[in-house]
């Protein structure tokens, strides 16, 4: 049997990782914070023992992890970060969990308008919960953690002089236009519905999806006006993955496979 050597569309999804099982776990948020921080490095080893035909999973932490902000100061009054966590591992019972995974590479300027590949990374075959030690010391890095939390981002200040601090303002190409029309009274021009229509159309062209402020910009004309044609010849996505967009009816669709 031949592969098929067809290119996969952006449109469909890649499945070729929906075998692979993976497992759903919970963290705690200081936990999260830190293995943030040490993006992209090794953050610890995880240990699977067998005890009485019963799994045991612990998570050692790895030496010398960097500390996120918000944790400075929460290890200061005697507690520290636990270097275990134990794992409360449990099936998945009639429920079907998969991981997907999108990859926006070579979007470029549309990586904010258009949805990436999309792949089915593993199915979820165990759920766990990651848990901390009862110990004094981890007691101790949550208070600090919570009063840290609590303190104000903004602290009063007395000063004996007031510091005038104003700096230059640059002036886009966007509001100097805008102004000019304000100080001029220029309204703008409804174009004709069918020439709306089929820049509209021109639109579609280049891109499937788009969002109404987006072509609401490129056509220059009223949201309301732009969106009274939408209603006649695209559709309203209302779910993911491409949610809040609009994209062609069926009849007018004329994509090259």
């Amino acid at each position: 049997m031949q592969m098929s050597s067809r290119k996969r569309s952006r449109d469909e999804v890649d499945c070729d990782g929906a075998k692979r099982g993976v497992w759903l776990v919970k963290v705690p948020k200081y936990l999260s914070d830190i293995w943030e921080a040490n993006a992209g490095s090794d953050v610890g080893r995880l240990n699977i023992a067998s005890n009485n035909g019963k799994t045991v999973v612990k998570l050692k932490n790895r030496q010398g992890l960097t500390m996120p902000d918000n944790m400075e100061g929460a290890t200061s009054k005697g507690g520290s970060i636990p270097e275990e966590h134990s794992f409360i591992i449990g099936d998945i019972v009639n429920q079907t969990m998969v991981v997907l995974g999108e990859d926006k590479t070579g979007l470029n300027e549309d990586i904010n308008i258009r949805t990436g590949s999309l792949s089915l990374e593993g199915r979820v075959v165990k759920r766990a919960e990651c848990r901390p030690p009862d110990s004094l010391a981890y007691l101790k890095m949550k208070i600090g953690h919570i009063e840290k939390s609590g303190q104000p981002k903004r602290h009063i200040q007395t000063i004996d002089k007031a510091a005038v601090k104003y700096k230059p303002v640059n002036m886009h190409e966007e509001d100097m236009a805008r102004i000019k029309q304000k100080k001029e009274g220029i309204k703008t021009v409804r174009m004709d519905k069918d020439v709306l229509r089929q820049n509209i159309f021109m639109q579609f062209e280049k891109h499937e999806y788009y969002r109404l402020q987006d072509l609401q910009q490129l056509m220059n004309q009223p949201a309301s006006y732009v969106k009274e044609i939408l209603q006649e010849i695209a559709v309203y996505n209302s779910q993911p993955p491409h949610k809040s967009m609009w994209n062609l009816k069926p009849e007018y669709r004329n994509y090259s496979t």
